[in-house]
């Protein structure tokens, strides 16, 4: 359970930054386009990650 509250504490820790981050820079239609293409690849490493923890767990 701890694990599950460790996990969404993280995902939304990581939404908050990127969306600050986001709007510290210049604001250039390929430039976001890239920073929302990167944001989403690494919000699926970290879950996949977490997924793998989750499961080695159980085991």
């Amino acid at each position: 359970m701890k694990m599950c509250a460790g996990f969404w504490l993280g995902i939304g820790a990581g939404l908050v930054t990127g969306a600050a981050v986001g709007m510290m820079k210049p604001n250039g239609r390929d430039s976001m386009k890239t920073q929302v293409g990167k944001s989403i690849h690494k919000l699926g490493v970290a879950v996949d990650h977490a997924v793998d923890n989750i499961v080695s767990e159980m085991h």
